[in-house]
């Protein structure tokens, strides 16, 4: 049989299912038998050739050989438990025990292709051969078992403790008394129901809701169990294996991102979009078992270990600008336009720097002024087979970044319409009924950009977090959020800022009069001395604020002086500054970032 899971993986969750009957071996009124289900199909074999030997009467191959879809860990404690039963009754029948077990131990860890054949283990993994050679330690293990290499052989740390862990509870807990009576009920009633489903994808499709409750497998692993059989040089798959980080990823993170990766790889790879599930994603990479599509599928895991979830890649074009784009799309959530920059990252990682900016430009300018569901299909004609802008490795062209622009310029302007005599792009997404959604309660990360984009070169990194995303505790409602009645702009741009946090924190429920007279000693460019501690009628100034005024690394807020001029601060003010503050933002993103 053949495993296309590593064994260890989860051990301790399958000797929880064994341990059970080790527990109430010995009582008598425990009649209950336990029952697992494995789940089996026919090992597809391509060109008469068989991927683990039993080609030829002489293989050492099993007559039989069945891919094990579900029940690969159990088998494997399975096979551990049945040569350390067979290990302990060789003692006690020294020692004078004379049993018969009703199934024999060795059925358990080994078979052969003839009743006087070979002995060969009875769970192999893909890289393994009966005829040419093991590569995996389930191999190697077995087949010390089987008495064909010395054992203990060099495996994993995972499966000789739990070799040892076994040994040592049937060496202490299984005596001449009780060996017996623990062997006849494991032997009796621990049961193995086979399933077996007339071909692989049947099985897969079984195995999703079989398995619901426990761990399923994924697209992937399923994938590099027919790609370590079928590729040469066998690929080690190490920069997958990275990005699912299996050892310290909850299951369901796996999943999520192994299903992410091929999604977003079929359509950098091959303009094909299959959708999100198992089976789908399955016969995708079954039809892409090719050596040149293992190095894009690496590639695009580098890409979402290194570049979309921790920006760590070390490389001269991934500067701070750079890694500040993919964190605003990843805090907005824009998933959609993953696939377009793996693509790039596949063959033109320089493009990137520019390529983030067209994509945050063009999704922060549509995403204020019209409903987002659009969007994906802009992205996805990028990447389709058939399709005139179709950039897929297989079948497509790369744009050069100023074309990439063009091509989101144009479904912008297409989106903003026809315009008047003398009206132009801007001030039709200047219009206030345009600026539908942008509002802070619902766009917070956009909301942001904007402000950082209005503010410029003026706020020094020693105040924005390393990440400018992940922090909603300095932007400022200049009209206080409490306000009451609230004018129906109070969440609007116009009336947000960028304080510290801790000055943030203490002025936020103030009233203008008092936030404006902060405003002013915040602006200035020399410290006051003395510094000082109070309001002009002699109230004591918050305390975020004193000590914001008294550290010398803290900078003149050179922002704050535009709202700070105004004596009075409400609803024509906030839309004052609105508008003046979408000028500034439609230079940078529209003028600047969508023209390279």
């Amino acid at each position: 049989m053949s495993s296309r899971c590593q064994p260890s993986f989860a051990i301790k969750r399958q000797l929880r299912w064994i341990f059970l009957c080790l527990r109430t071996h010995g009582e008598a009124r425990h009649s209950t038998k336990l029952n697992t289900p494995l789940l089996f199909c026919e090992v597809p074999v391509g060109g008469g050739n068989h991927p683990f030997g039993n080609n030829a009467p002489n293989s050492d191959a099993p007559n039989t050989i069945w891919e094990v879809v579900d029940g690969q860990q159990r088998l494997t404690v399975f096979s551990i438990i049945g040569y350390v039963l067979k290990k302990r009754l060789e003692d006690l029948a020294a020692a004078g025990l004379q049993y018969s077990p009703p199934i024999e131990f060795d059925l358990l860890f080994l078979t052969s292709r003839r009743k006087m054949g070979k002995n060969v283990p009875v769970l192999i993994r893909d890289e393994d051969d009966f005829d040419s050679g093991y590569q995996s330690d389930l191999a190697f293990l077995l087949n010390s078992f089987a008495g064909n290499q010395q054992f203990p052989p060099q495996v994993g740390e995972r499966l000789l403790g739990t070799l040892k862990e076994i040994r040592e509870w049937a060496n202490t807990k299984l005596d001449a008394a009780t060996f017996v009576r623990f062997c006849d009920y494991l032997l009796s009633k621990c049961q193995i129901i086979q399933v077996l489903a007339d071909d692989q994808d049947t099985a897969f499709t079984m195995f999703e809701p079989l398995n619901s409750t426990s761990e399923p497998l994924t697209a992937f692993e399923v994938y590099r169990s027919k790609a370590v059989r079928t590729i040469l040089p066998l690929p080690d798959f190490a920069k997958t294996l990275e990005l699912l980080d299996y050892d310290n990823t909850k299951r369901d993170e796996v999943i999520k991102r192994s299903n992410t990766l091929i999604f977003a790889m079929s359509q950098a790879y091959s303009g094909e979009r299959p959708r999100v599930h198992f089976v789908r994603l399955k016969q995708y990479l079954d039809n892409h078992v090719t050596a040149p599509f293992v190095t894009s599928f690496e590639s695009g895991a580098e890409f979402f270990s290194s570049i979309w979830l921790k920006q760590t890649l070390i490389e001269a074009w991934f500067d701070e600008e750079t890694k500040n784009c993919i964190r605003f799309l990843k805090a907005s959530q824009h998933d959609a336009a993953i696939p377009v920059i793996l693509r790039y990252f596949q063959t033109n990682r320089s493009y990137i720097p520019v390529v983030a900016k067209i994509i945050v430009a063009f999704y922060s300018l549509w995403r204020p002024a019209f409903p987002s569901n659009m969007l994906p299909d802009t992205y996805r004609s990028l990447l389709k087979v058939d399709q005139a802008d179709n950039m897929a490795i297989s079948g497509g062209t790369l744009k050069v970044p100023q074309d990439l622009a063009a091509y989101f310029r144009g479904k912008l302007e297409a989106r903003l319409g026809l315009r008047l005599p003398g009206e132009s792009f801007e001030d039709k997404w200047l219009a206030e009924p345009t600026q539908l959604y942008l509002d802070y309660e619902q766009l917070k990360t956009i909301c942001r950009l904007f402000i950082f984009l209005d503010i410029g070169a003026s706020i020094k990194s020693n105040l924005v977090p390393d990440d400018p995303w992940t922090s909603l505790d300095d932007i400022e409602h200049i009209l206080p959020g409490s306000t009451q009645p609230a004018p129906p702009n109070i969440n609007r741009l116009g009336n947000l800022t960028f304080l510290p946090e801790k000055v943030n924190k203490s002025i936020q429920a103030m009233s203008w009069s008092d936030k404006r007279e902060i405003y002013t000693l915040l602006v200035s460019t020399q410290k006051p001395n003395p510094l000082p501690t109070q309001f002009n009628d002699g109230r004591p100034l918050p305390k975020g604020v004193r000590e914001y005024l008294a550290d010398p690394k803290c900078l003149s807020l050179a922002h704050l002086q535009e709202p700070m001029l105004n004596p009075a601060w409400g609803e024509n003010e906030i839309r004052a500054r609105t508008t003046a503050m979408l000028k500034n933002v439609w230079q940078v993103l529209y003028t600047q970032w969508l023209h390279p």
